[in-house]
């Protein structure tokens, strides 16, 4: 399958970039010494708003530093949308495991419960009504985050691996010195699911049989309010563009 036919039509987030790198520009935080279980860190906001502010809690959770860890140091209530997404690079089609959009600030993040994307938090930071920056970081992470690496482990020769997806494909030196912006999409109605159902998911979820996807889901459901919310006004569908 073509890396054009590969790209979602679900994606205000970013499309997926081949294989994880650690940025030689990283954060000065070496010695994170916590329990894995120490994920609500003091002094650092859990309500980012933007890339680098995500870099920032990132930073300053245990190390290595799974996805998991990542969703529940997130303040509630948890404003989310869920999705189907069949062909995109985070894939989600059933909606057992729908693909995950997570609302703060400017930023828009997005997760999977199971499947190739499982490891990724994609984002896009909203610059306009209908454009946004996008930026990736894949877990494990091992070794402190560069303010940069977010946005450059999604490039590539010709800008970024998401330029095949979203339009009108820009640099953004504004924002960071690797960053390009694009069309965001929203998804479309009909793919929508609907977050009571997907907290039931978290109630039937077999710990034994699915430990990661059950990891995911109870770390965004299993530390506060979780409220389902639409995407901004303005921010059209693949069929808009």
């Amino acid at each position: 399958m073509s890396r054009r036919h590969l790209c979602g039509f679900l994606a205000v987030a970013a499309c997926a970039s081949p294989a994880p790198r650690l940025a030689p520009d990283a954060a000065p935080n070496d010695d994170v010494a916590a329990p894995a279980s120490a994920c609500r860190p003091a002094g650092v906001s859990g309500s980012p708003r933007t890339v680098a502010e995500v870099v920032v809690l990132a930073n300053a959770l245990p190390r290595p530093l799974e996805l998991p860890c990542f969703l529940e140091s997130l303040d509630r209530p948890l404003q989310v949308h869920a999705a189907l997404s069949t062909v995109s690079l985070q894939p989600a089609p059933a909606a057992r495991s729908p693909r995950i959009f997570l609302f703060l600030g400017d930023v828009i993040m997005s997760v999977v419960p199971e499947g190739q994307g499982q490891q990724l938090l994609e984002m896009g930071q909203l610059v306009a009504a209908d454009r946004s920056v996008k930026a990736e970081l894949r877990f494990p992470i091992s070794e402190p985050v560069g303010p940069d690496y977010p946005f450059a482990h999604v490039r590539d020769e010709g800008g970024t691996t998401c330029r095949f997806c979203h339009p009108r494909e820009a640099p953004a030196p504004e924002i960071s010195p690797s960053a390009f912006s694009s069309g965001a999409f929203s998804p479309i109605y009909r793919a929508r699911v609907d977050v009571e159902s997907l907290r039931a998911e978290r109630s039937r979820c077999d710990e034994a049989a699915e430990p990661a996807r059950c990891a995911i889901l109870r770390a965004l459901f299993d530390h506060g309010e979780v409220r389902g919310r639409d995407f901004p006004m303005g921010v059209p569908t693949a069929f808009d563009h």
